[in-house]
């Protein structure tokens, strides 16, 4: 079988509300040279039912026998994917219409990138998007400035799928391993960065992930991650990030300590 230039993955878990919405927006994209892979984590509710009165070729379904969590059940995803790029399209995302066609013609223009990413480009005054990042150039910018880069989730990445296997997956040690798997890859790998836009998605102050992210343990999990990211490239001697990552620290503590009265 032809590889595709992209597989998209719908990782599903309690999405009966939106998962159809999400489906839908993926089959009525523009671009058509991709795989649809869904995985419901047996989901307790109609998720499953809804997946399955889908017949197009592009899918590929199934509904793990038990519970793997989400990063297991996307890791899942990764060993099946066929396609050279792989993005997310969550149970409850939506997917715009032009957008892998969008990517694919970035592709074309950088043919050697690993990962894009769509990141805040009102906060570049020094580079137009599209731009590439190679090797640690975006760890330079990731922990020498305060835009939000690394933060932003699955919606507004794409991963090269032999690069995301040859570093092993996602990790399964850490809650916020999206953040994760992004500053990893950032170590060595050649990062497209573009606007905004790749994915609508639902974010509420209730989801996990949010909740994660101003709770103690996303705290000490993001410090962790620096401690482990900047130690893989020998910069944790360095001056001037010390000072950065001292007043995020600080800054993250203080944020918590209000919300933890």
């Amino acid at each position: 079988m032809a590889t595709p230039l992209f597989t998209v993955v719908t990782a599903t878990y309690r999405s009966a509300r939106f998962v159809r919405e999400a489906i839908d927006s993926v089959l009525a994209s523009s671009y058509t040279d991709f795989e649809y892979l869904i995985a419901d984590d047996c989901s307790p509710d109609d998720t499953w039912d809804i997946i399955q009165t889908y017949s197009d070729d592009r899918i590929v379904a199934w509904r793990n026998e038990q519970n793997l969590g989400e990063y297991r059940n996307r890791n899942l995803a990764l060993q099946k994917a066929r396609g050279r790029f792989l993005i997310f399209v969550d149970g409850d995302d939506v997917l715009y219409r032009h957008t892998l066609r969008n990517l694919a013609e970035y592709i074309s223009f950088f043919p050697d990138v690993d990962m894009i990413w769509g990141v805040p480009s009102s906060q570049f005054s020094f580079a137009i998007l599209p731009y590439c990042f190679r090797g640690t150039e975006l760890l330079e910018l990731i922990y020498g400035s305060s835009i939000p880069l690394a933060t932003i989730g699955f919606a507004e990445t794409v991963f090269s799928v032999q690069k995301l296997r040859d570093v092993g997956g996602f990790s399964e040690q850490y809650g916020i391993g999206d953040t994760y798997i992004k500053k990893k890859m950032a170590i060595d790998s050649n990062t497209l960065l573009v606007p905004l836009g790749m994915v609508f998605w639902r974010h509420s102050a209730n989801q996990a992930s949010s909740v994660l992210r101003h709770s103690r343990r996303g705290f000490e999990e993001s410090f962790l991650i620096d401690m482990e990211v900047l130690a893989a490239v020998n910069w944790l001697g360095r001056p001037e990030l010390r000072g950065q990552l001292i007043g995020s620290f600080l800054r993250r503590l203080f944020n918590i300590s209000v919300r933890r009265g």
